[in-house]
């Protein structure tokens, strides 16, 4: 599972520095009382979102995703609100997907074949609740500062005008991360970042790929 996660842009994560910086000086209004937007699938600019936010990320957040460029030849930084809408005007959000099930649900299906994104973090948490304390943890890849989530992406209307969604793929747990939940974001290598996002021969392969995490407490 993932409820939480993490966007430090500190002098020491430069990869995540420079993320952010692509985000803002690219679609920061000039007035300071307009909206911050965001790309469109089709190429627009939507600005319906509100400024990206840094820190521990919740659901219904806005925050840095990498999507793909309107031509495929690869992909960009562009805020992006964290879960869809459940259905019915139901309070909440959806903001996780089950990798092995997104292909065949309609919810997620079209999005899994064509509107993945990665999503850029300094890590995502998890709480251990044994031993009578609750004591949080940030969990990253082995020797790594930054941590890149598989998700996926759609378009939604909130009745003043459309906008873009993300959802974090999971899958069952594994290595250290299966003491504190029984299941985990899909976390990319880096160098998979691309194939994730616009090789559609990869999908299954990296959904299912085991990547080392270590524990630090948060």
């Amino acid at each position: 599972m993932c409820g939480r996660y993490s966007v430090f842009d500190e002098e020491s994560i430069l990869e995540m520095r420079e993320i952010v910086r692509q985000v803002e000086s690219q679609f920061t209004p000039a007035e300071p009382d307009a909206v911050q937007g965001t790309f469109t699938p089709e190429g627009g600019v939507s600005f319906d979102l509100s400024p990206i936010k840094k820190g521990e990320i919740a659901p219904g957040d806005s925050a840095p995703v990498l999507m793909p460029l309107p031509d495929l030849s690869g992909y960009r930084a562009v805020p992006m609100r964290w879960g869809f809408p459940k259905y019915g005007g139901e309070k909440g959000v959806i903001f996780n997907a089950r990798s092995e099930t997104a292909g065949n649900l309609p919810a997620f299906r079209r999005s899994l074949g064509e509107r993945r994104i990665a999503v850029p973090s300094t890590g995502f948490y998890e709480w251990d609740k044994l031993g009578g304390t609750r004591r949080r943890f940030l969990f990253r890849p082995e020797g790594e500062t930054m941590t890149y989530m598989a998700g996926i992406f759609n378009l939604f209307s909130d009745g003043f005008g459309e906008y873009a969604a993300f959802v974090i793929l999971t899958r069952p747990a594994s290595g250290v991360i299966a003491r504190y939940h029984h299941r985990m974001p899909v976390v990319l290598r880096r160098e998979d970042v691309a194939l994730w996002i616009l090789d559609d021969r990869s999908t299954g392969r990296l959904m299912r790929e085991e990547i080392p995490l270590a524990a630090v407490e948060a």
